[in-house]
């Protein structure tokens, strides 16, 4: 029997151009749901931004939000329950609450500079993303993780002791010591094993936090960022010519369609 693909793909300079763009994957988007091959998202987003694009595509298919922090799961889309439900969703929580996190960071900056977007206005965090103002009220919804902006050394040490903290290309990631990319992966293509047997897949991402995420799939692909792409070192690693969207679009091109 030939093998089910399933598609796990980070956004930002993935899928998503520099500009927040998906415009030059709709063809290959629209394909991949014409032949009922899930995509599924793996970011460090929150769930009400990644709500947007899923909207925006038309994609319904589970997703990963804030680094593998939680699993969402449409309501009985597998056929068995696989997590709390929570609005629609069976929600699978790998990572700790949002306020957990937060209250740490409160005592941290009774003693050091510590600025993250629970402390920003909507305004703030839009100039130091380039988001829109409505995105970056999305992207301040925390369920599970934050996002530090600038932290003295000293507090980005004593975070480490309690969570994780990913220093991303622009932003310092801080969640749950058992949230993890690649945990999530997991979990999810065994559920697509229970339902469609066997299953082929593929993870697209474009920075070394999308490693656990490419570790955990068959497929592994890294698309170009505008430079370069990122230093990572996994067998059998797929490095797309494309910049972002363009190299996502090659990607599926090649081990999908070709």
């Amino acid at each position: 029997m030939r093998s089910k693909f399933v598609i796990f793909t980070d956004l930002d300079g993935t899928l998503l151009d520099e500009d927040y763009s998906f415009d030059v994957a709709k063809p290959t988007i629209e394909r991949l749901k014409e032949l009922g091959i899930p995509i599924i998202f793996c970011s460090a987003k929150t769930k009400a931004e990644q709500e947007v694009f899923r909207s925006m595509m038309g994609v319904y298919d589970p997703f990963i939000v804030e680094d593998g922090s939680a699993i969402y799961v449409p309501k009985n889309y597998f056929k068995k329950m696989c997590g709390e439900p929570k609005n629609g969703y069976e929600v699978v929580v790998l990572g700790v609450r949002y306020e957990e996190i937060v209250e740490e960071i409160k005592k941290l900056r009774e003693k050091f500079r510590v600025e993250s977007y629970y402390f920003m206005s909507v305004e703030e965090v839009a100039k130091v993303t380039g988001l829109s103002k409505e995105m970056a009220k999305l992207a301040k919804m925390r369920e599970f993780s934050e996002t530090v902006v600038f932290a003295e050394e000293r507090a980005v040490e004593e975070l480490k002791r309690k969570f994780n903290v990913v220093v991303g290309g622009k932003f310092i990631h801080v969640y749950g010591k058992n949230a993890d990319k690649g945990k999530a992966v997991k979990i999810l293509t065994e559920l697509y094993e229970e339902l469609y047997g066997n299953v082929t897949t593929i993870g697209i991402g474009n920075s070394y936090t999308d490693k656990p995420m490419l570790k955990a799939v068959d497929v592994p692909a890294l698309v170009k960022n505008p430079d370069c792409w990122a230093n990572i070192n996994i067998k059998n690693l797929y490095k797309a010519k494309g910049v972002a969207t363009e190299g996502w679009v090659e990607v599926v091109e090649k081990f999908v369609f070709g």
